[in-house]
């Protein structure tokens, strides 16, 4: 591939050969990671010619890298040609630039040239401008920003009664948006007894029954969230009134699933559920789920909501293992995100590395 300026439709095939592997795994991937994974590398091109630099899909190289970085990080660059420095008025967030040097490290590997893209914090001096922070230090709940939950759900319920219905099994299960419009609640209920054997980490000793969820999950990954209480009791007995049939979901029949997930977003920013009006989002509720399932297998508030936690190292894994299943994650540190950090942490010092490209 010798043509500058033809990069794109070197792209292009590129990423028609590769685009639809998992970055490790011998699986196919999603097509939003695949739809992610080509916006974010004609970005990164974009970008870089938008700089001075004109690579070429199979010459990316270090210096193109560090020119992303300080690009992303809010630092001068001095273009190769122009000679002129260029500079953002603000650097993209830890997240951003994590997921961009994701996509960048999988081409990499496309392209022959595996162990090319290091960890963003290898080519950063400030390293918080590239840290991601897993740990919770606010609650993100409804509750713990002052949202009266019952009475704006209600609120959107009258507004939509199905869309106020997925909000109950956002908070009563921690569902996700999508997973709550795809729910079919007349044949998730599952005894305890009855689990898989792979699942004994949920405490099937403690809980009569469990939900089954599995449609638009992330991954397609199966799990199961403990019915614990009155108030999930009642969410599933409205979702179950939704859909009239065995088989039927809780989105509106006569809509595709995008136009249900649309409907869903556009009742609930109507409704102020944004973080500009109310502070919140609907990704809230699964916050306030976990830091309620937390509490009702702990019997103490989560770290996030002050609560102090007085066990040894291997019973805080385990609960935090168990959220973090039954909120859809294998690694009990996610948990952190929503729970808080029970562990406080030295903080970690800046590395010295000389970004000139």
């Amino acid at each position: 591939m010798t043509n500058n300026n033809d990069w794109k439709t070197q792209l292009d095939v590129i990423l028609l050969e590769h685009n639809g592997k998992h970055a490790y795994r011998n699986k196919v991937v999603s097509h939003n990671t695949m739809e992610a994974r080509k916006l974010g590398l004609e970005r990164a091109f974009t970008t870089l010619r938008a700089l001075g630099f004109k690579p070429t899909p199979d010459n990316l190289s270090s210096k193109h890298l560090c020119a992303l970085m300080l690009h992303w990080t809010g630092k001068a660059i001095n273009a190769p040609r122009q000679g002129v420095a260029k500079t953002m008025r603000q650097p993209f967030s830890a997240a951003y630039i994590q997921q961009q040097m994701s996509f960048l490290r999988v081409f990499a590997r496309w392209i022959g040239k595996p162990g090319l893209v290091q960890s963003a914090e290898q080519y950063a001096n400030d390293l918080h401008l590239v840290t991601r922070h897993y740990s919770a230090d606010s609650d993100k709940s409804w509750t713990g920003n002052g949202v009266e939950v019952d009475k704006v759900i209600d609120t959107v319920t009258a507004m939509d009664d199905r869309v106020g219905t997925q909000l109950r099994m956002l908070l009563a299960f921690g569902l996700r948006r999508k997973e709550a419009v795809m729910f079919c609640p007349h044949t998730a209920e599952v005894p305890a007894y009855a689990l898989p054997a792979g699942y004994p980490q949920y405490g099937t000793d403690r809980y009569i029954s469990f939900l089954r969820i599995k449609r638009g999950t992330k991954g397609g990954r199966l799990r199961f969230a403990a019915v614990r209480n009155d108030a999930q009791r009642r969410a599933l007995s409205e979702a179950c009134r939704l859909a009239r049939f065995r088989h039927s979901h809780i989105g509106h029949p006569d809509l595709t699933l995008k136009q249900s997930l649309d409907l869903f977003s556009n009742v609930v920013r109507k409704a102020g559920l944004t973080k500009t009006d109310l502070g919140v989002t609907p990704h809230g509720l699964r916050h306030e789920f976990a830091g309620d399932l937390f509490f009702d297998i702990a019997d103490c508030q989560a770290p996030v909501r002050a609560g102090q936690l007085c066990l040894d190292t291997e019973a805080i894994r385990a609960l935090y293992h168990q959220v973090a299943l039954q909120l859809g994650h294998n690694r009990p540190q996610i948990s952190n995100a929503y729970l808080g950090s029970p562990i406080q942490h030295k903080p970690v010092q800046e590395a010295d590395c000389d970004l000139v490209p």
